[in-house]
Protein backbone atom coordinates (compact mmCIF):
# COMPACT_ATOMS: atom_id res chain seq x y z
CA UNK A 1 0.00 0.00 0.00
CA UNK A 2 2.94 2.03 1.00
CA UNK A 3 4.23 2.49 -2.86
CA UNK A 4 0.42 3.15 -4.14
CA UNK A 5 -0.47 5.66 -1.91
CA UNK A 6 3.07 8.10 -1.96
CA UNK A 7 5.28 6.72 -4.68
CA UNK A 8 2.81 6.80 -7.42
CA UNK A 9 2.44 3.07 -8.01
CA UNK A 10 -0.95 1.83 -10.10
CA UNK A 11 -4.09 1.91 -7.87
CA UNK A 12 -5.73 -1.74 -8.63
CA UNK A 13 -9.59 -1.46 -9.78
CA UNK A 14 -10.64 -3.19 -6.68
CA UNK A 15 -9.01 -0.46 -4.87
CA UNK A 16 -10.67 2.27 -6.94
CA UNK A 17 -14.32 0.47 -6.42
CA UNK A 18 -13.67 -0.03 -2.39
CA UNK A 19 -12.63 3.42 -2.18
CA UNK A 20 -15.58 4.50 -4.31
CA UNK A 21 -17.48 2.64 -1.56
CA UNK A 22 -16.24 4.00 1.42
CA UNK A 23 -16.57 7.38 0.23
CA UNK A 24 -20.57 7.01 -0.30
CA UNK A 25 -20.61 5.58 3.30
CA UNK A 26 -18.28 8.05 5.06
CA UNK A 27 -19.97 10.85 3.12
CA UNK A 28 -23.32 9.54 4.02
CA UNK A 29 -22.70 9.17 7.89
CA UNK A 30 -21.24 12.58 8.17
CA UNK A 31 -24.67 13.91 6.03
CA UNK A 32 -26.54 12.20 8.72
CA UNK A 33 -24.95 13.42 11.58
CA UNK A 34 -25.20 16.90 10.10
CA UNK A 35 -29.14 16.90 9.28
CA UNK A 36 -29.86 15.34 12.92
CA UNK A 37 -30.50 11.28 12.06
CA UNK A 38 -27.57 10.60 14.01
CA UNK A 39 -27.19 12.25 17.13
CA UNK A 40 -24.06 14.27 18.23
CA UNK A 41 -23.78 15.00 21.89
CA UNK A 42 -22.11 18.36 23.63
CA UNK A 43 -20.35 17.88 26.27
CA UNK A 44 -20.39 21.05 28.85
CA UNK A 45 -16.40 22.31 28.61
CA UNK A 46 -14.75 23.01 25.55
CA UNK A 47 -13.93 19.93 23.05
CA UNK A 48 -10.52 20.24 21.01
CA UNK A 49 -9.87 17.16 18.23
CA UNK A 50 -6.50 17.26 17.25
CA UNK A 51 -6.88 14.75 14.59
CA UNK A 52 -5.75 13.86 10.80
CA UNK A 53 -7.16 12.86 7.56
CA UNK A 54 -4.91 10.35 6.82
CA UNK A 55 -4.18 6.77 8.21
CA UNK A 56 -0.94 6.60 9.97
CA UNK A 57 0.97 8.74 12.38
CA UNK A 58 1.22 12.59 12.28
CA UNK A 59 2.83 13.36 15.32
CA UNK A 60 -0.50 13.58 17.39
CA UNK A 61 0.47 12.25 20.69
CA UNK A 62 3.66 14.31 20.80
CA UNK A 63 1.78 17.41 20.10
CA UNK A 64 -1.19 16.73 22.56
CA UNK A 65 1.27 16.45 25.16
CA UNK A 66 2.57 19.67 24.37
CA UNK A 67 -0.29 21.43 24.60
CA UNK A 68 -1.67 19.45 27.84
CA UNK A 69 1.42 21.42 29.29
CA UNK A 70 1.01 24.50 27.52
CA UNK A 71 -2.70 25.13 29.41
CA UNK A 72 -1.32 23.15 32.45
CA UNK A 73 1.36 26.16 32.33
CA UNK A 74 -1.63 28.60 31.79
CA UNK A 75 -3.66 27.02 34.89
CA UNK A 76 -6.35 25.20 33.16
CA UNK A 77 -7.40 22.13 34.19
CA UNK A 78 -6.80 20.00 31.39
CA UNK A 79 -8.42 16.18 30.33
CA UNK A 80 -7.40 14.19 27.53
CA UNK A 81 -9.69 11.09 25.47
CA UNK A 82 -8.53 8.75 23.14
CA UNK A 83 -9.84 5.65 21.81
CA UNK A 84 -6.45 3.28 23.41
CA UNK A 85 -5.93 1.72 20.33
CA UNK A 86 -4.10 -1.66 20.80
CA UNK A 87 -5.59 -1.85 24.47
CA UNK A 88 -7.95 -4.64 25.98
CA UNK A 89 -10.07 -3.28 28.48
CA UNK A 90 -13.11 -5.38 30.02
CA UNK A 91 -14.71 -2.22 30.99
CA UNK A 92 -14.85 1.24 29.58
CA UNK A 93 -14.01 4.08 29.70
CA UNK A 94 -10.47 3.10 31.49
CA UNK A 95 -9.13 5.63 33.74
CA UNK A 96 -5.29 5.81 32.72
CA UNK A 97 -2.55 6.83 35.38
CA UNK A 98 1.10 6.51 34.53
CA UNK A 99 0.82 2.92 36.45
CA UNK A 100 -1.50 1.16 34.31
CA UNK A 101 -0.36 -0.97 32.09
CA UNK A 102 -0.20 -0.41 28.56
CA UNK A 103 -1.87 -4.15 27.47
CA UNK A 104 -4.77 -2.14 28.80
CA UNK A 105 -4.72 1.65 27.74
CA UNK A 106 -3.15 1.18 24.61
CA UNK A 107 0.86 3.04 24.45
CA UNK A 108 -0.37 6.77 23.33
CA UNK A 109 -2.59 7.06 26.10
CA UNK A 110 -0.57 5.68 28.89
CA UNK A 111 2.21 7.80 27.29
CA UNK A 112 -0.06 10.75 27.61
CA UNK A 113 -0.71 10.04 31.57
CA UNK A 114 3.18 9.73 32.21
CA UNK A 115 4.43 12.81 30.32
CA UNK A 116 1.29 15.35 31.77
CA UNK A 117 -0.25 13.85 35.15
CA UNK A 118 -3.33 14.97 33.17
CA UNK A 119 -6.94 12.32 33.81
CA UNK A 120 -6.89 10.35 30.47
CA UNK A 121 -9.75 8.33 29.77
CA UNK A 122 -9.63 5.78 27.14
CA UNK A 123 -12.53 4.57 25.40
CA UNK A 124 -13.90 3.74 21.89
CA UNK A 125 -16.79 5.72 22.75
CA UNK A 126 -16.04 8.84 23.03
CA UNK A 127 -18.91 10.80 24.15
CA UNK A 128 -18.94 8.25 27.26
CA UNK A 129 -15.04 8.85 28.33
CA UNK A 130 -15.72 12.86 27.67
CA UNK A 131 -19.04 12.58 30.48
CA UNK A 132 -17.24 10.13 32.98
CA UNK A 133 -13.95 12.43 32.24
CA UNK A 134 -15.80 15.81 33.17
CA UNK A 135 -17.93 14.26 35.73
CA UNK A 136 -15.06 12.80 37.36
CA UNK A 137 -12.74 15.50 37.27
CA UNK A 138 -14.53 18.77 36.58
CA UNK A 139 -11.83 19.83 33.83
CA UNK A 140 -11.54 23.35 32.48
CA UNK A 141 -11.53 21.77 28.84
CA UNK A 142 -10.72 18.24 26.93
CA UNK A 143 -8.45 17.86 24.28
CA UNK A 144 -9.22 14.40 22.16
CA UNK A 145 -6.27 12.83 20.63
CA UNK A 146 -7.63 11.81 17.25
CA UNK A 147 -11.69 11.58 16.73
CA UNK A 148 -11.88 13.95 14.05
CA UNK A 149 -13.67 11.44 12.29
CA UNK A 150 -15.91 10.26 15.77
CA UNK A 151 -18.65 12.73 14.78
CA UNK A 152 -20.71 11.56 17.69
CA UNK A 153 -18.61 14.33 19.98
CA UNK A 154 -19.12 17.70 19.15
CA UNK A 155 -16.11 19.66 19.40
CA UNK A 156 -15.39 23.37 19.26
CA UNK A 157 -11.49 23.57 17.97
CA UNK A 158 -10.52 21.56 15.41
CA UNK A 159 -6.83 20.75 14.79
CA UNK A 160 -5.46 18.72 11.75
CA UNK A 161 -2.17 17.26 11.54
CA UNK A 162 -0.29 16.28 8.46
CA UNK A 163 2.99 14.27 8.38
CA UNK A 164 5.01 17.45 6.06
CA UNK A 165 7.27 14.44 4.48
CA UNK A 166 4.20 12.20 3.08
CA UNK A 167 1.82 15.17 2.68
CA UNK A 168 -2.07 13.60 1.68
CA UNK A 169 0.34 11.31 -0.26
CA UNK A 170 -2.07 10.21 -3.81
CA UNK A 171 -4.97 12.14 -2.42
CA UNK A 172 -7.38 9.11 -2.87
CA UNK A 173 -9.51 7.95 -0.12
CA UNK A 174 -9.35 4.43 1.97
CA UNK A 175 -8.06 2.01 0.39
CA UNK A 176 -6.83 3.77 -2.95
CA UNK A 177 -5.18 6.24 -1.25
CA UNK A 178 -4.10 7.31 2.67
CA UNK A 179 -7.19 9.77 3.50
CA UNK A 180 -9.45 9.11 5.91
CA UNK A 181 -11.90 12.04 4.52
CA UNK A 182 -11.11 14.06 1.07
CA UNK A 183 -8.84 16.70 1.01
CA UNK A 184 -11.46 19.26 1.32
CA UNK A 185 -11.91 18.59 4.62
CA UNK A 186 -9.14 20.13 5.40
CA UNK A 187 -11.50 23.89 4.30
CA UNK A 188 -13.83 23.43 7.24
CA UNK A 189 -11.45 22.96 9.95
CA UNK A 190 -9.72 25.59 12.13
CA UNK A 191 -6.11 24.64 11.95
CA UNK A 192 -3.69 22.95 9.59
CA UNK A 193 -0.52 21.87 11.49
CA UNK A 194 2.62 20.30 9.86
CA UNK A 195 5.25 17.77 11.60
CA UNK A 196 8.09 19.01 9.98
CA UNK A 197 9.26 22.16 8.98
CA UNK A 198 7.44 23.76 5.82
CA UNK A 199 7.23 27.34 4.28
CA UNK A 200 4.54 29.68 5.21
CA UNK A 201 2.66 27.27 6.89
CA UNK A 202 2.00 26.39 10.73
CA UNK A 203 4.58 23.52 11.90
CA UNK A 204 6.61 21.32 15.21
CA UNK A 205 9.26 19.39 14.69
CA UNK A 206 11.21 17.33 17.18
CA UNK A 207 14.35 17.85 18.50
CA UNK A 208 16.28 14.69 20.20
CA UNK A 209 17.54 15.59 23.45
CA UNK A 210 19.14 12.74 25.02
CA UNK A 211 18.55 9.15 26.16
CA UNK A 212 17.73 6.87 28.96
CA UNK A 213 18.19 3.42 30.34
CA UNK A 214 15.05 1.57 30.09
CA UNK A 215 13.46 0.92 33.71
CA UNK A 216 15.86 3.89 34.84
CA UNK A 217 15.13 7.29 33.88
CA UNK A 218 17.62 8.55 35.92
CA UNK A 219 21.09 6.76 34.13
CA UNK A 220 21.01 9.50 31.34
CA UNK A 221 23.44 9.98 28.15
CA UNK A 222 23.77 12.40 25.49
CA UNK A 223 22.98 10.91 21.81
CA UNK A 224 26.67 12.63 21.24
CA UNK A 225 28.32 9.91 23.15
CA UNK A 226 27.32 7.03 21.11
CA UNK A 227 28.67 7.78 17.88
CA UNK A 228 31.75 5.66 18.22
CA UNK A 229 29.26 2.69 17.60
CA UNK A 230 26.97 0.72 16.01
CA UNK A 231 22.92 1.26 17.28
CA UNK A 232 20.59 -1.33 16.70
CA UNK A 233 17.30 1.21 16.26
CA UNK A 234 13.98 -0.10 16.73
CA UNK A 235 10.58 1.46 16.15
CA UNK A 236 6.68 0.19 16.14
CA UNK A 237 5.53 3.22 14.82
CA UNK A 238 4.11 4.57 11.79
CA UNK A 239 6.24 6.04 9.54
CA UNK A 240 9.33 4.27 11.46
CA UNK A 241 12.23 6.00 9.17
CA UNK A 242 11.81 9.30 10.32
CA UNK A 243 12.58 7.75 13.69
CA UNK A 244 16.03 6.41 11.96
CA UNK A 245 16.92 9.32 9.88
CA UNK A 246 16.51 11.72 13.21
CA UNK A 247 19.34 9.20 14.74
CA UNK A 248 21.31 9.14 11.32
CA UNK A 249 21.22 13.21 11.58
CA UNK A 250 22.96 12.69 14.76
CA UNK A 251 26.13 11.26 13.75
CA UNK A 252 24.92 7.44 14.81
CA UNK A 253 25.88 4.46 12.51
CA UNK A 254 22.06 3.01 12.56
CA UNK A 255 20.87 -0.87 11.65
CA UNK A 256 17.16 -0.47 10.94
CA UNK A 257 14.92 -2.78 12.19
CA UNK A 258 11.18 -1.13 11.56
CA UNK A 259 8.07 -2.83 13.19
CA UNK A 260 4.43 -2.27 12.72
CA UNK A 261 2.54 0.62 14.01
CA UNK A 262 1.47 -0.20 17.79
CA UNK A 263 3.04 -4.09 17.59
CA UNK A 264 2.75 -5.52 20.57
CA UNK A 265 6.58 -6.32 21.95
CA UNK A 266 8.24 -9.42 23.85
CA UNK A 267 12.09 -9.82 24.45
CA UNK A 268 12.66 -11.76 21.54
CA UNK A 269 12.08 -8.70 19.56
CA UNK A 270 15.57 -7.33 21.28
CA UNK A 271 17.67 -10.36 20.49
CA UNK A 272 20.34 -9.81 17.91
CA UNK A 273 23.55 -11.09 17.40
CA UNK A 274 25.52 -8.45 18.17
CA UNK A 275 26.22 -6.55 21.91
CA UNK A 276 25.44 -3.10 20.49
CA UNK A 277 22.88 -0.54 22.01
CA UNK A 278 19.28 -0.75 21.22
CA UNK A 279 17.57 2.46 20.91
CA UNK A 280 13.74 2.85 21.28
CA UNK A 281 11.10 5.30 20.84
CA UNK A 282 9.13 6.37 24.70
CA UNK A 283 5.99 4.68 22.64
CA UNK A 284 7.49 1.62 22.30
CA UNK A 285 8.92 1.93 26.17
CA UNK A 286 5.78 1.94 27.77
CA UNK A 287 5.07 -1.70 26.56
CA UNK A 288 8.57 -2.44 27.93
CA UNK A 289 8.25 -1.62 31.59
CA UNK A 290 7.77 -5.68 32.70
CA UNK A 291 11.20 -6.89 30.31
CA UNK A 292 14.67 -7.30 31.59
CA UNK A 293 16.40 -5.76 29.11
CA UNK A 294 20.25 -4.44 29.03
CA UNK A 295 21.42 -1.97 27.05
CA UNK A 296 18.42 -0.80 25.84
CA UNK A 297 18.12 3.09 25.73
CA UNK A 298 14.91 5.30 25.10
CA UNK A 299 15.29 8.47 22.91
CA UNK A 300 13.52 11.27 24.41
CA UNK A 301 12.45 14.10 21.80
CA UNK A 302 11.63 17.49 22.38
CA UNK A 303 8.64 19.32 20.26
CA UNK A 304 9.67 22.56 19.14
CA UNK A 305 6.42 24.56 17.50
CA UNK A 306 6.76 27.39 15.22
CA UNK A 307 6.35 30.65 17.39
CA UNK A 308 2.92 32.34 15.20
CA UNK A 309 2.02 28.52 15.50
CA UNK A 310 1.85 28.42 19.27
CA UNK A 311 0.52 31.72 19.26
CA UNK A 312 -2.32 30.69 17.05
CA UNK A 313 -3.15 27.54 18.60
CA UNK A 314 -3.47 29.32 22.14
CA UNK A 315 -5.24 32.06 20.96
CA UNK A 316 -8.04 29.39 19.11
CA UNK A 317 -8.51 27.47 22.84
CA UNK A 318 -8.11 30.69 24.90
CA UNK A 319 -11.37 31.99 23.03
CA UNK A 320 -13.60 28.88 23.93
CA UNK A 321 -12.24 29.14 27.05
CA UNK A 322 -14.33 33.26 28.23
Amino acid sequence: LNAIWYKGAKIPLINKLLSALFAAVSGSRRKLYKIGVLKSHKIKCPVIIVGNITVGGVGKTPFVIWLVKQLQARGHKVGVISRGYGGKREHEPLLVIPQTSAKASGDEPLLIAKHTNAPVFVGKNRVKAARKLLLDYRVDIIIADDGLQHYALQRDVEIVLIDAKYGLGNEQLLPAGPLRESKERLGSVDMVIYKGPKADKHYFQYQPLMVYALGNIKQQRSIESFRNQHINAVAGIAHPDSFFQMLSEQGLAVVKYPLDDHEKLNEKHFQFDNSDPVFITEKDAVKCVDMALENVWVVVLKLLVKAETKQQVLKLISGQLK
